[in-house]
């Protein structure tokens, strides 16, 4: 387990701690499966742990363990499980029993095969309702006041937000109340896009949100449509860089700890691999 400590400031009426957690990419399944699922769980899990599947639950467990030893409620932004399956879905209402937490929306949280499809609203649907139901809170866009700190969590998994999201988070933000966004995709910035693309090729894509068309023009076309921003995701980006009670933005997605600031300023934070253990242990004051 490493776990990585900062402290944001934001406005709190008193500080408080919170473990934050993402990609765990828990890969199991059953006799309730095909065959091809029960092989792409073996396929999966020890891919992600260089051939040692149980340290997938067990770095998970861990960290779990860790926040219910020390009472710290857990935010989650995405990839919990590596694809939908019976066995994913229990594991999930499982592990998070008995624990508070608070999560955003992945990619695979909502993955058949993995990458077997192109990935939109209606490939989301076939398994919206079974994964709404494992999942603590409404993964797709909730919520929650701590200590006079206002935490929203809003599914952007496929590099869009859709109007309604983008509607509620307006309304969200616009009381004024210190604000703590969570996501999957982090958001792009010219700090963040500098960083997760040093060394890297021009077309190895940013894996960003919004991230502006010329950039994306190296990619191949199925990485170039799938992270062109579309109006909606343009105005969520300019509407997160305009508000001034937006403290910080918590991501997952890259598998590996960032530390960045949205062009306003705002600082953004990716946590690293959860299938290895890594997380970000966050005072807020």
């Amino acid at each position: 387990m490493k776990l990585t400590e900062i402290t944001i400031p934001v406005g709190a009426v008193s500080s408080f701690r919170m473990l934050h957690m993402s990609d765990n990419h828990i890969s199991l399944a059953d006799e309730r499966n095909d065959d091809r699922k029960n092989a792409l769980a073996v396929q999966r899990a020890n891919a992600f742990t260089g051939g040692h599947p149980e340290r997938l639950q067990q770095f998970t467990e861990e960290l779990i363990g860790y926040a219910r030893k020390g009472n710290l409620p857990i935010l989650h932004t995405g990839d919990m499980s590596d694809f939908v399956s019976e066995a994913n879905l229990d594991y999930v209402r499982t592990a998070f029993s008995g624990v508070d937490v608070f999560c955003a929306a992945g990619n695979h949280e909502y993955s058949q095969y993995v990458g077997e499809a192109w990935e939109d609203e209606a490939y989301k649907a076939m398994s919206f309702a079974a994964v709404l139901d494992a999942y603590p809170g409404n993964i797709w866009f909730q919520t929650r006041v701590i200590n006079g700190v206002k935490f929203v969590a809003i599914d952007n998994n496929y590099y869009y937000v859709t109007e309604e999201q983008l509607r509620l988070f307006r309304e969200e933000t616009a009381d004024g109340m210190p604000t703590v966004l969570l996501v999957h995709n982090p958001l792009y910035s010219e700090d963040m896009y500098a960083q997760v693309t040093a060394g890297k090729k021009p077309e190895d894509p940013p894996y960003l949100f919004a991230c502006p068309e010329p950039l994306l023009r190296t990619l191949n076309d199925h990485r170039y449509r799938q992270q062109k921003p579309d109006a909606a995701a343009a105005a969520f980006l300019e509407l997160c860089n305009s508000l001034p009670n937006l403290k910080a933005v918590l991501a997952g997605h890259l598998h590996k700890y960032f530390a960045s600031s949205l062009d306003s300023g705002v600082p953004q934070y990716t946590a690293g691999a959860g299938y290895l253990g890594e997380a970000n242990l966050y005072t807020f004051c």
